[in-house]
């Protein structure tokens, strides 16, 4: 980000965005690798250390992005720049959170398989098809910032409900496999914090719609 285009806020606001769209293509590889991760019988080490440093690129980048559109909104700029510049502070953080909690996935995999258990074959398979709904939801999100389409919330909505009735379905068969008895307690916790870790990424991906859409 180049702190001179600040003398021009049209084009500043402008350069931020696309900062913007960076972090969400960021999130959405994150969550493709994420995938593929979980599914490895032995995981791909340099795919994982990839996952953990684009994190860490989308930390520096929220932190690049915010100290660039506080400076803007401290100069004299006109109202309709100030409001897209709040905006994009609040998405910078949504899109932050979101690779933290994908990183946090990763992490609920390898402390099970560290401690020599596994997600069984069938939650293996209901977390691939979760997360596919999951980047499918953030991906007509990041389109809509790319399109600055006002109308995301309302056109999304179908795929946000879609997933909060998948995550409950998961967990009432969850709980209902937990009653036979052959579900190690590790599993199952780990199980379960995955679970609200991607209803925890809609979360943070309804709220960037929110704002490309201009609501509070």
């Amino acid at each position: 980000l180049d702190v001179h285009m600040i003398e021009t806020p049209m084009m500043a606001i402008e350069q931020s965005r696309q900062e913007l769209e960076r972090m969400g293509m960021g999130c959405s590889k994150m969550l493709q690798w994420l995938e593929t991760l979980i599914q490895q019988d032995t995981p791909d080490t340099d795919l994982a250390d990839r996952l953990r440093k684009r994190e860490q690129v989308l930390d520096s980048i929220q932190v690049e992005v915010a100290d660039f559109v506080t400076n803007l909104l401290s100069s004299n700029i006109p109202h309709s720049v100030a409001d897209e510049a709040r905006q994009q502070l609040r998405m910078a953080n949504e899109y932050e959170s979101i690779s933290d909690y994908v990183a946090n996935l990763d992490k609920l995999d390898r402390k099970l398989r560290r401690n020599g258990h596994r997600f069984t074959t069938s939650q293996r398979a209901d977390l691939k098809q979760l997360n596919r709904s999951v980047a499918d939801y953030l991906n007509e999100v990041n389109e809509a910032l790319a399109k600055g389409n006002k109308n995301v919330v309302t056109k999304t909505a179908a795929s946000s409900k879609r997933i909060r009735d998948e995550i409950k379905l998961l967990r009432r068969k969850h709980l209902e496999e937990l009653s036979s008895g052959n579900i190690e307690p590790a599993v199952s916790v780990a199980y379960l914090a995955s679970l609200n870790a991607f209803f925890r990424v809609r979360d943070h991906a309804t709220n960037i719609a929110e704002a490309i859409s201009g609501e509070k």
